[in-house]
């Protein structure tokens, strides 16, 4: 009989993911994973799957009550959760993660990796046109006027840049757009396992792991090159790591540390629970020396930091975004704390903010009775102070801002979950986890899907078209005017950008005139909501006027397109100007 229980535990464990997989297909319709040539469109084939290993389970066991003692003491079943979490993780990045770089952020970083690979962080504006003034129309999105106003460097902090230019030269484009996120996702699952495995059990840990996967803001951000996962996962592996004792572990807290300060240098201060956490978890006779590690990794950090930033905008406080008053005032607390829980009721189930609530009565609790809690509850208040100060935006998904605290909140609710049934019905551990994972997973999931986070290949697809288009399409000698395409269009068109949102209307007219004068053609790249913007700015006379057909249209979820200025007196003349009509993957 001994020898069987092992065996039962592991099937039902299978039945459970099994069963996982059957609820996803009910609430978000068929799974594909092409790699793997793996199609489930109807439910009840994994449904029947779960149904027989759970018999099977049963059967080996013999007693259903001995399978569910065996399912609550055994860490198989949680550790199946955090496997299948783990690989749905990747299935989702594989089938619905950008395959390309796209609006500001992801092709800035892009941009910013091939400047740093090539050498050339600084570039030279490409054009020189009488009248425009300066260097910011010609400034990209994710790039900025250097201290001369001769040419651009990059806005964003280095950490990302840097690792996704050791991606570009390692493996392309491919690993820097699809390899790095996917690795930054799965860190920080494994990472919060790591670190609520000790505090709060394998039951908590898993809860944790799966609330945070199923988060729509965690999933919109895992799904495309953008520094918020990469950062989260830095912080949360860090702070896991200084809570163990060996010297490889202090070492990876303080690499961590180190390379999550390049990627998000505001976050610095986020350093300190982390050498807290390293005293706290340290032998009497060692602890000034283990913090004194967390600290020279975030002095050298801050070193780096204000070298690269002396270098691109000649000041070391300087940053790319602007000064520090420009971005952190008192003044945006009150809009902040409107903000962040009116985003978190919108994107997130009931049972996730009952969850978050949960989590932080429970951390707060411990906080006053264990020291070992205090480092991870501080690292998310503090997170939430350094955005309640930050500058606010206009939509949910700046919620990543805070990932932090959304990751290390769940675990106190799964602490709760597991020592209450711990405390009442050991042997209902299991099964009361199994509930309360699809309770919180599958609304988020439904939200994920209502605020069209899964569409995120095929919004981005059309960065990649329009880019593509121009490159081959239009001469060397075209100039592209564009707002949310800049970098785009920059990354993939290789042509000069103007960034028609900071002309004037004057400075449009020189440019215009200029550009008639060169014989260079002017490519308008817009998306559907710009071409007003642009008629309302520079009126409905001339090229602004976009009264000819575009040559490429790339089609939904929202629609871009492409006017070139040289076909607009040929069409009033009753000409015909063909359009192609691209479509997204």
């Amino acid at each position: 009989m001994e020898s069987r229980r092992p065996a039962a535990t592991l099937l039902a464990s299978l039945a459970w993911c099994a069963a996982c997989i059957a609820a996803i297909v009910v609430v978000m319709g068929p799974l594909s994973v092409p790699a793997i040539r793996l199609s489930i469109s109807d439910p009840t084939r994994p449904s029947a799957v779960a149904a027989l290993l759970l018999i099977a389970a049963i059967a080996l066991r013999r007693s259903l009550a001995g399978l569910l003692d065996d399912l609550s003491r055994s860490v198989v079943p949680y550790a199946a959760t955090l496997v299948l979490a783990g690989a749905l993780m990747a299935a989702l990045l594989g089938v619905r993660g950008a395959t390309n770089v796209g609006g500001a952020d992801s092709a800035g970083y892009l941009l910013q990796a091939r400047r740093w690979l090539h050498g050339q962080v600084r570039q030279p504006l490409p054009l020189v046109v009488p009248g425009l003034p300066g260097a910011w129309p010609q400034s990209t999105l994710g790039t900025r006027p250097d201290p001369h106003g001769t040419g651009t460097v990059p806005t964003y902090p280095p950490g990302l840049p840097w690792l996704e230019a050791l991606a570009l030269a390692a493996g392309g484009e491919a690993l820097a757009v699809r390899g790095l996120p996917l690795a930054a996702a799965l860190a920080a699952l494994l990472g919060l396992w790591a670190l609520a495995r000790p505090r709060v059990g394998p039951a908590g840990a898993a809860f944790a792991v799966v609330t945070l996967a199923s988060l729509p803001t965690f999933l919109y951000q895992a799904l495309q090159p953008m520094s918020d996962v990469p950062a989260l996962a830095g912080w949360i592996v860090a702070l896991a790591l200084a809570g163990r004792r060996s010297g490889a572990a202090l070492a990876g807290a303080s690499i961590a540390t180190l390379v999550t300060i390049l990627v998000r240098p505001n976050l610095a201060p986020l350093a300190l629970p982390v050498a807290w956490q390293a005293w706290t978890s340290s032998s009497p006779r060692r602890p000034a020396a283990r913090a004194l590690a967390i600290g020279a990794s975030t002095i050298a950090a801050v070193v780096i930091v204000a070298l690269v930033q002396w270098r691109l905008y000649g000041s070391p406080t300087q940053s790319g975004y602007g000064s520090a008053s420009e971005l952190f005032a008192l003044s945006n607390v009150a809009s902040n704390l409107r903000l962040y829980p009116g985003w978190i009721l919108e994107s997130c189930g009931a049972a996730t903010v009952l969850a978050l609530v949960a989590g932080l009565a429970w951390w707060s609790v411990q906080a006053v009775r264990q020291p070992q809690a205090r480092p991870p509850i501080a690292m998310a208040l503090l997170t939430l102070v350094l955005y309640l100060v930050y500058a606010p935006f206009d939509s949910w998904s700046y919620l990543r801002f805070i990932l932090v605290p959304l990751a290390i909140l769940p675990v106190g609710a799964g602490a709760l979950l597991a020592t209450r049934e711990d405390c009442r019905a050991p042997r209902w551990r299991f099964p009361v986890f199994a509930v309360a994972v699809l309770v919180v997973v599958l609304p988020n999931l439904v939200q994920a899907r209502r605020l069209t986070v899964f569409s995120v290949r095929q919004r981005e697809f059309r960065y990649q078209a329009a880019g593509e288009f121009v490159r081959s399409q239009l001469p060397a000698t075209a100039i592209v005017v564009a707002t949310q395409h800049s970098a785009s269009a920059a990354y993939y068109g290789q042509r000069p950008v103007v960034r028609a949102d900071l002309l004037t209307p004057d400075a449009f007219a020189a440019l215009v005139n200029w550009a008639r004068a060169a014989r260079r053609p002017i490519a308008f790249v817009l998306d559907e909501a710009e071409p007003a913007m642009l008629r309302q700015r520079f009126g409905e006379q001339g090229p602004a006027a976009l009264d000819w057909p575009p040559r490429a249209e790339v089609g939904r979820p929202v629609a871009t397109r492409v006017w070139v200025d040289e076909d607009r007196e040929p069409y009033r003349a009753g000409g015909r100007v063909r359009t192609t009509r691209i479509t997204g993957p």
